[in-house]
């Protein structure tokens, strides 16, 4: 195979001579070395090497010599090292970088977002695998959070260099298991499975003694963990299920294990107040609202509002022998009640028209009534992407016409498929197997590259009915566990861009002022009561107004930290089992992502697992590709 070399420009400088490469790269290592004879040295520091058509490249960083076999060794990171040397980070001002769209454009995005224009690039081909609402971890190396984002979608990466960069794209994942399971007799390969690995973790964080954290995490025969909260994403202790309820495994099926973290670090999460608390007018610190002076979401604690004089709405019981310590109000100025009541005409505007309107009045026949304010709906066109849209997005609003009426609705939700992986036999398998789905094998995805997965179909089956006749019938095919899916739909939040999107305003204000029309009320005896005009001395403190902004309230969670433990835990003990394959006699070419299968037929031992690694030994024309799977 012709291994090309340029030099630290990028600029092709011709073909290796003889030489061994060694290249691994993955779920770990993704660095190679390359060594040639010291009179075929031909590569410096920076120097990229690369075979046209495949993901075989990388760039030197270092060069070793060896004087007594009288050899050159360059070393370096693969396409795939120099990917997993830069880090994805949130943009600024928000927790997590959140991706929707085709998964080549999603790659285009992230490119610069890790300063690689330089090197890499992205298919301008339509992949046909869609990213929905996916969110990157927080500061995950890039090549790690590109893989950990396409297995979510069914989909795998694609590299090699492509003339001036190295090339991105995305490929359908394939599940070879499907199409051909290999045995001893057609490739090499070493297979210890993992039986009965750890199905029961009782988690232990913070507390003592019986205060302490503790929670149960199951999980099946096959390591399909079982549910251990009440809701999808739980954000509070009262989410969780605490008890023995999910377990399946029993007596000698079960395997305990304890995870000891007293130092679980607990989760404080922020949940909307979608009603006024009952406590509100009394408490309202305990509760928080978005803290706008800040770029990134974040919360404070709800202020106290601090008012001098509070206007009373129904009458003191003292009114009628103790008014002269009461208060009226004209303009911005209190004065005590003197015991004459007299409603004002007003014929100039008064300075606090706009902010205190309520505490004048009009005439109503013979009577006066408070001024009411004047109510306006807006909806706001928001000229950015608001910090909660990926999770809020319900709270905005976008204007529809049908030619004859207007409105502004609710923003909808985008509906979209995930497929969860059955890891026990479901009970109506053998009568709603069509209900379930399956990963779309080799063939079928070079046809439809954009199914990745299928409705289970049946098997043909021959029996003979009552009559003696030889019938053919359709049934369900052989359960196989972790080869099944279940659709669930979800939601995600569009495109923020799709259309204009709007708040919705509700604010009241003072009605026009016209003079000679409304009223200042002032007394100096005791006089007739009127709500909303007579004030006390308070100097307090009171709550804001409830539901003029979002609020939250604080929950703690003590066991999120404990499930992310779990299932790491679970995942490693389920993953005990190893495999290692040499497949290079097979005429396919498989990628990191793909699923084979595998099967000993003197023990029986089988297994179907994702290659998480690929370690290519070339000399010359002589290539050896193993592979490595979990």
């Amino acid at each position: 195979m012709d291994l090309i070399y340029t030099n630290a420009s990028g600029v092709d400088q011709g073909v290796l001579e003889a030489y061994d490469l060694d290249m691994a790269f993955g779920k770990d290592e993704n660095n190679f070395e390359c060594t040639v004879d010291s009179s075929d040295h031909c590569c410096e520091p920076g120097s990229k090497i690369y075979a046209v058509g495949e993901e075989y490249g990388g760039v030197v960083d270092s060069i070793a010599v060896d004087t007594e076999s009288e050899q050159i060794t360059y070393k370096g990171r693969t396409w795939h090292g120099v990917l997993e040397g830069k880090v994805i980070c949130p943009e600024e001002g928000q927790d997590y970088l959140v991706l929707s769209g085709e998964a080549n454009q999603v790659l285009a995005q992230l490119i610069p977002m890790i300063d690689s224009e330089d090197i890499f690039q992205a298919s301008t081909a339509d992949s046909g695998i869609e990213i929905h609402a996916y969110q990157m971890p927080r500061y995950v190396y890039a090549y790690t959070g590109i893989r950990g984002m396409l297995k979510a979608a069914g989909g795998k990466l694609h590299i090699e260099w492509n003339g001036s960069h190295v090339e991105l794209s995305v490929l359908p994942a394939m599940d070879y298991s499907q199409d051909e399971e290999f045995d001893a007799s057609q490739t090499n390969f070493s297979l210890e499975q993992q039986y009965n690995p750890v199905n029961h973790l009782i988690c232990l964080g913070q507390g003592d003694l019986a205060d302490r954290a503790v929670i149960h995490v199951f999980c099946d025969e096959n390591g399909g963990v079982q549910p251990y909260a009440t809701t999808e994403t739980p954000i509070q202790d009262s989410d969780y299920i605490l008890d023995t309820s999910q377990q399946v495994l029993f007596g000698i099926d079960e395997v305990m294990e304890k995870l000891d973290y007293p130092s679980a670090e607990t989760v404080i999460n922020y949940d909307r107040l979608t009603s006024r608390p009952a406590d509100w007018s009394t408490d309202p610190t305990k509760y928080f609202r978005l803290d706008t002076d800040r770029d990134e979401v974040s919360y404070k604690a709800v202020d106290w509002v601090t008012i001098e004089y509070l206007v009373q709405r129904i009458q003191p019981y003292d009114w009628s022998v103790n008014f002269a310590s009461y208060y009226t109000r004209s303009g911005d100025n209190y004065s005590a009640v003197t015991g004459v009541t007299a409603y004002t005409l007003q014929t100039v505007k008064p300075s606090d028209w706009a902010s205190k309107y309520a505490d004048y009045f009009r005439k109503n026949g013979n009577s006066y009534v408070a001024v009411a304010p004047v109510v306006t709906e807006r909806y706001i066109a928001q000229a950015r992407q608001p910090k909660d849209w990926w999770t809020n997005y319900k709270a905005y609003y976008y204007f529809y016409s049908d030619g004859v009426t207007t409105e502004y609705k609710e923003t909808d939700g985008i509906n979209y498929n995930v497929y969860n992986l059955q890891t026990r036999q479901p009970t109506d398998w053998a009568d709603q197997y069509s209900s379930y789905y399956r990963k779309s094998t080799a063939a079928e995805l070079k046809k439809e590259s954009w199914k990745t997965y299928r409705q289970v179909e049946a098997v043909t089956k021959k029996t003979t009915n009552a009559k003696g006749q030889t019938v053919t019938i359709q049934i369900a095919p052989k359960w196989k566990a972790r080869t099944y899916y279940t659709a669930q739909q979800k939601e995600k939040a569009p495109a923020w861009n799709a259309v204009t999107r709007y708040t919705y305003s509700r604010t009241e204000s003072a009605p026009t002022w016209a003079a000679n029309t409304f009223y200042t009320k002032e007394e100096n005896s005791a006089p007739a009561w009127a709500a909303s005009t007579y004030y006390t001395k308070v100097d307090q403190k009171v709550a804001p107004p409830f539901g003029s902004e979002q609020f939250f309230r604080a929950v703690e969670d003590h066991y999120a930290t404990l499930i992310e433990s779990a299932l790491e835990r679970i995942e490693e003990a389920h993953e005990s089992s190893s495999m290692e394959i040499s497949l290079e006699e097979s005429d396919t070419v498989y990628d990191i992502g793909d699923i084979v299968g595998v099967l000993e037929p003197t023990s029986g031992i089988s297994a179907t697992q994702e290659i998480v690694k690929k370690v290519i030994r070339i000399t010359n024309d002589d290539i050896k590709v193993t592979y490595e799977v979990k």
